[in-house]
């Protein structure tokens, strides 16, 4: 029944208005492996996280009113692999994905995630650190602690860095968790000190506990890695797969000019945050757009 529904899901065509989508004439869909973009995205009720609510204004622009289907990241990359009009939201860039398909401009923008360790545990030793208490390697860290592991969604890029980093990591200490189920699996640990070590986004920290973490922790920035980071759809690297980018990318530079687009960003941060966020989301805006 799944496979047939999303069989038809696939042959539904995109509602786009006459800029857009819909006048390519081709079937079109949007998936997702994250539950809270399937399960919000055109629902009356909004705003909800920054990933979610910038989606919601990208659909809004393209007149898309079809669902975003969720599926597994593997299988919407063979998918698109077998030439299926099919493109993933929000995905963090990934030299390996920029081979075989095509990217839009930043749909999203974060702080980049941070290493959290239970207070309970050992400090991270100080040979582990740059002398700006950075970590020089996440793996290093892990591998220190003999009963220490942590929870990593199933196919997520976390940036190049952290990514090689991360395949030093016995797989011992690493509990994968399916990524539609990742987040909400991560913080029922976390809340209950049964997670050692996280990677993950302060904003989704703050999104679930405010500025009341349930546990004590410490976290870290890590060494060399980018202050922010930006989610792009994804689409293949096909002359259909083009066209899509192209009028996606039209959207996203309307959805720049909007005071909606940086409230979206900032309104899931602590006051002390957003207004670098804020300052680097239109520094970044700016210089995409000259470079046009």
């Amino acid at each position: 029944m799944v496979r047939v529904r999303l069989f038809i899901s696939l042959l539904m065509f995109a509602n786009a208005n006459a800029a857009d989508i819909g006048d390519q004439k081709t079937v079109f869909a949007f998936h997702a492996d994250n539950a809270f973009l399937t399960e919000r995205v055109n629902l009356e009720v909004k705003p909800y996280s920054t990933s979610v609510d910038t989606v919601q204004m990208l659909v809004d622009e393209l007149g898309y009113k079809d669902p975003v289907l969720h599926v597994p990241l593997v299988r919407s990359f063979a998918y698109m692999q077998h030439g299926e009009n099919i493109c993933v939201l929000n995905k963090i860039k990934a030299p390996d994905r920029e081979k075989n398909h095509l990217y839009s401009l930043p749909l999203s923008f974060f702080q980049t995630q941070r290493f959290y360790q239970l207070a309970s545990m050992p400090p991270i030793d100080e040979n582990l650190l740059n002398k700006d208490g950075q970590l020089l390697s996440v793996s290093k860290v892990i591998e220190a602690y003999s009963d220490g592991f942590i929870v990593l969604p199933e196919y997520y890029s976390f940036g190049e860095k952290i990514d090689q980093d991360l395949k030093q990591v016995s797989r011992e200490k690493i509990l994968r968790v399916a990524n539609d189920i990742y987040y909400t699996r991560f913080m029922e640990m976390f809340a209950k000190g049964k997670s050692n070590f996280a990677l993950i986004y302060p904003a989704s920290i703050y999104l679930s506990y405010g500025d009341k973490i349930p546990v004590e922790v410490r976290s870290y920035s890590i060494a060399g890695n980018p202050s922010h980071v930006s989610g792009h759809v994804i689409c293949p690297k096909t002359p259909q797969g083009a066209k899509h980018i192209a009028s996606i990318n039209a959207a996203i530079k309307r959805m720049y000019s909007k005071a909606e687009f940086i409230a979206a960003h900032t309104r899931y941060l602590p006051e002390q945050d957003r207004q670098n966020l804020k300052a680097f989301i239109k520094k970044t805006v700016r210089e995409l757009m000259l470079g046009e």
